[in-house]
This record gives C-alpha cells, sequence and structure tokens, in this order.
C-alpha cells in the first residue's frame, strides 16, 4: 500500500474521520497512544470489490476501515467461496494469532483502508496495557458475534434468520448516527443469503414481507431503515432465539409471523445449519 499524504498523518484529518476511534482499535486508549498508532500506520483509498488481503497470504499487516465496508470469505472443499461475515467503518481486520489470514477480505464498497504492521502493533501493545486490552475486547467482540452468527443460523425460518442479521447489525452499532435506527446495507440480497444459508429469493420474499408490514423501510439505495424493532425481536424470539427472549410481542404480529414462517429455508439447508 502507497504512503498516505503528509498531511494526514501529522494533523489527524484522516484520524478525525475514522470510526475506529469511536468504536474500533484506537476506542478506549489515550490521545498520545492514538497518535503513535497513526504515526505507524499507513492508508490507501481503494474501490470497491479490491481485495484487502486473501486466504493464505502471509499475516503480516492488520487493517482498519476507516469507511466503507468489506465481505469476508472463506474457500470450501469443492471450490466455491462462502461468506462468513461482514465488516464495517471502524472494524479491525486481519488480526489473527495464525502465520497466515485464514479468508478472504474483499472491498464491498470503495472504502479507506489503514494498515498497519502486525509486528509493530504487537510491540506496542506489550507497551501499552490500553491498546493491549484493546485488542483482546476486540477479539471477545468478534467471538461473541461468531456465536450470534451460528444462533442465528440454527433451527430458525429465513424470517427469523434475516431479522436476526438486522438485529444484530443495528446491536453492533453498524450504522450511520444520521438516524438512530438506519442501517447501512450495501451487500446485496445474494451475498445476505449465502451468510445466512438461505437462496436470494427467500431474502427477497422476507424483506418484501418486512416492507409490507411497515417494518422496514429502504430510503435510498445500500440504506435500510428499521421502524419496528420491537416486531423483529419477536420474529427472531418465535423462533426461539434465547438473545432476543425479552422482546415484547406487537399487536398483531401473529398474522406477519405466519407470513415469514411459510417463506422457509430449502430443506437441504436447514439440514446444513444444525
Amino acid at each position: 500500500m502507497r504512503e498516505p499524504p503528509a498531511a494526514c498523518r501529522s494533523n489527524g484529518r484522516l484520524c478525525d474521520r475514522c470510526a475506529g476511534a469511536t468504536k474500533g482499535l484506537c476506542h478506549t486508549i489515550e490521545e498520545a497512544e492514538q497518535t503513535r498508532l497513526s504515526e505507524a500506520s499507513t492508508s490507501v483509498r481503494l474501490p470497491a470489490r479490491s481485495a484487502v488481503f486473501r486466504e493464505g497470504d502471509l499475516a503480516a499487516a492488520v487493517f482498519t476501515l476507516v469507511d466503507g465496508a468489506a465481505t469476508l470469505l472463506r474457500l470450501r472443499p469443492d471450490g466455491r467461496q462462502q461468506i462468513i461475515g461482514f465488516r464495517f467503518a471502524g472494524d479491525l481486520i486481519g488480526y489473527t494469532s495464525r502465520d497466515r489470514y485464514p479468508c478472504d477480505a474483499e472491498l464491498t464498497t470503495e472504502a479507506t483502508v489503514c494498515r498497519f504492521s502486525r509486528t509493530v502493533l504487537e510491540r506496542m501493545s506489550l507497551q501499552c496495557a490500553p491498546l493491549s486490552h484493546r485488542l483482546l475486547e476486540l477479539c471477545a467482540e468478534e467471538l461473541a458475534g461468531a456465536q450470534d452468527q451460528l444462533d442465528a443460523m440454527a433451527h430458525r425460518s429465513a424470517g427469523g434468520r434475516v431479522a436476526c442479521f438486522l438485529l444484530m447489525l443495528h446491536g453492533a452499532g453498524r450504522r450511520d448516527l444520521t438516524a438512530p435506527n438506519e442501517l447501512a446495507l450495501p451487500m446485496s440480497r445474494a451475498a445476505i443469503g449465502d451468510f445466512l444459508g438461505l437462496t436470494i429469493e427467500s431474502v427477497s420474499r422476507v424483506f418484501a414481507s418486512l416492507r409490507r408490514a411497515g417494518l422496514v423501510q429502504e430510503p435510498g439505495k445500500g440504506r435500510l431503515l428499521l421502524t419496528d424493532i420491537a416486531a423483529l425481536q419477536a420474529i427472531g424470539n418465535a423462533d426461539g432465539s434465547p438473545m432476543l427472549r425479552s422482546a415484547p410481542a406487537a399487536a398483531g404480529e401473529a398474522l406477519l409471523l405466519a407470513a415469514l414462517d411459510s417463506v422457509s429455508a430449502p430443506p437441504s439447508v436447514r439440514r446444513s445449519a444444525t
């Protein structure tokens, strides 16, 4: 990656607009340590579909998404790629205990990526307890996210899976602050289906049902507004989600649940998710 303009590194203009300062690697660490991280980093603007790294590449660097979004993919034994996750502005990607990256990271949108040498970052973490603690927190959050993903996939209808997916994005704070319940949703319906183990037709029918029921709106391309969080929680809860068990039931939701239950995952997908 090329070096960023000197102004970005000396006066912090890039860091000022990086979500990593509020919810990523730099969150909770002192300004002096943030400055050290900035001075140790390089950045580049990349177009959509660019590879940040590839599965099997030497894991010599760690990256923060300053803006934009990325898709994580892993090669399956049959040669096809499986989407295993999505990452958004402020997220740390490529931090692994392995010598080589365990998956691909491809940009879903145009994005600015901040690069840290893994060796330098690990050395700094040994010298800075807050940074070391923050890295541990991020690893724990990623593990919790993987557990939530498994929970959302297990024994759920298509409606329950999509509802859990949207609520996980919302709960993780993966949204702009222009509207409290507005999500950035840059991935395609096909990508969501691949991630959730559903066909694109099932995902499209669920979104259509949610729109007709007034639970979501699409104010613009790549944007989704959640207009009834409680009802989405009830849909996830109806499929037995322990993480949504406290959600209240919305009036008239039984009809909606029946409609969404009719949009079920293919039998082969249901078997593979268990």
